[in-house]
C-alpha cells in the first residue's frame, strides 16, 4: 500500500555542492550561448511548443486525489518537447528526449514560497535517472559539453577501468534504444515529488499516437502532422512510494518496480497542433518549465531534485528569465 513514511536525507554539504554545480553549469551555458545564441543550459534545442489541456480523472482513490488531483476538472496547459543536450545538433544524434509541460489552475502555496497558480512537470524518455546523485550527473554534463574525448576521460577517471567499461556499456544501451517519436513515446519523471502526504513518480503513456517511420528524425514534423488530425492524448500516471528499500527517495538511479508500486492513471493530457502564431510560439519556447514551479503539495523530492532547484534557477538567470 502507498505509504506516507517517506523522508528526505539532506546532507550538510549539499548547499555548497549545488552552488558549485550551478556555477559550473552556468559557465558551460555561457560558452554555448556564445556559439548558439542565448538558450537553456540543458534541453537547449526545443522542437515543439503546443497548447494542451489536462483533465483530472474522477473517482481517484484517496492517496491519488491530492493537490492538483483532489478534484476532477480540465485545465489549460502548454507543452515543450526538446532534445536534452547542451548543444543544438541534428536529431539523428543520440540524445535524451524531453517532454515538459506547465498547467494553470487552482491557486495554492508554492514550493518556492508565496502563492502560485501553475504547476510544471518535466519528463524524459527514460524510466530511471542515469546516476544516484547529482554530482555524477553534472560531471557527465560538463565533460560531454567539452568534447567526446573529455567525456571518455571523465568516465575512466570517475569509475576506474572496469567501472568505466560498465558505464559506457550502460550509456550505449540507453542511446541505442529506438525512439518512436513524441507522439508514441513513453516519458517518465524518473524523480519523485510530494503528493500531499504521499510521494510519487510520474509517467506519460501515449493513447492514440503512432510511431514515427523508421529512420525519420523529423520529430517536430511528425508530431505536428499527427496532432493536426486531432489532439494527441496521453495518460498521466502516478506511481506511489511504498518503502525506502524498494522505492527510495534519495537514490535517483533506482527504477521503482511496478510489481511493488503499480501506476494509476490520474489525468489525461491532450496536446493540440502548434498554432500558426509566431508570437505565441516564441513566448512558449522562452517560458520556464521547472519542476520547482509547483504547489507545495507537489514539491520535488530527493537530492537530484534539490540540485535542480539551484541549477535550473541559474540557467534561467543565464537566459534572462529569472
Amino acid at each position: 500500500m502507498p505509504s506516507t513514511q517517506w523522508k528526505e536525507a539532506i546532507q550538510g554539504d549539499e548547499a555548497a555542492r549545488h552552488a558549485a554545480a550551478a556555477q559550473a553549469i552556468a559557465a558551460l551555458q555561457a560558452r554555448k550561448n556564445a556559439r548558439f545564441g542565448t538558450g537553456r543550459a540543458l534541453h537547449r534545442k526545443g522542437l515543439i511548443v503546443a497548447p494542451a489541456t489536462l483533465t483530472v480523472a474522477s473517482g481517484l482513490p484517496p492517496h491519488a486525489a491530492q493537490g492538483w488531483f483532489a478534484q476532477p476538472g480540465t485545465y489549460t496547459a502548454c507543452v515543450r518537447l526538446s532534445n536534452g543536450g547542451v548543444d543544438v545538433q541534428s536529431n539523428k544524434r543520440p540524445d535524451i528526449r524531453g517532454f515538459a509541460f506547465r498547467v494553470w489552475g487552482p491557486e495554492g502555496e508554492s514550493a518556492l514560497g508565496g502563492r502560485t497558480d501553475h504547476q510544471d512537470f518535466s519528463l524524459i524518455n527514460q524510466v530511471a535517472f542515469a546516476f544516484p546523485t547529482s554530482h555524477l550527473f553534472f560531471g557527465l554534463v560538463l565533460a560531454a559539453g567539452e568534447s567526446p574525448a573529455a567525456l571518455l576521460k571523465w568516465v575512466f577517471k570517475t569509475f576506474g577501468p572496469l567501472g568505466a567499461l560498465r558505464q559506457l556499456k550502460k550509456m550505449a544501451a540507453t542511446f541505442k534504444r529506438p525512439f518512436p517519436g513524441f507522439a508514441a513515446g513513453t516519458f517518465g519523471s524518473t524523480l519523485p515529488l510530494r503528493w500531499g502526504p504521499y510521494a510519487a513518480k510520474l509517467r506519460l503513456l501515449p493513447l492514440n499516437g503512432q510511431a514515427i517511420a523508421a529512420g525519420d528524425s523529423d520529430f517536430a514534423g511528425d508530431f505536428t502532422r499527427q496532432a493536426q488530425r486531432g489532439p494527441l492524448r496521453y495518460a498521466l500516471q502516478a506511481q506511489f512510494f511504498e518503502d525506502e528499500a524498494r522505492t527510495p527517495i534519495e537514490d535517483a538511479s533506482v527504477e521503482w518496480p511496478e510489481a511493488v508500486a503499480p501506476f494509476i492513471t490520474v489525468a489525461e493530457l491532450a496536446v493540440s497542433a502548434p498554432p500558426q502564431d509566431p508570437a505565441w510560439s516564441q513566448q512558449a519556447e522562452a517560458g520556464v518549465y521547472d519542476p520547482w514551479q509547483a504547489l507545495a503539495v507537489h514539491q520535488p523530492l530527493g537530492e537530484v531534485m534539490r540540485a535542480r532547484k539551484v541549477v535550473y534557477f541559474a540557467s534561467q538567470q543565464g537566459r534572462g528569465v529569472a
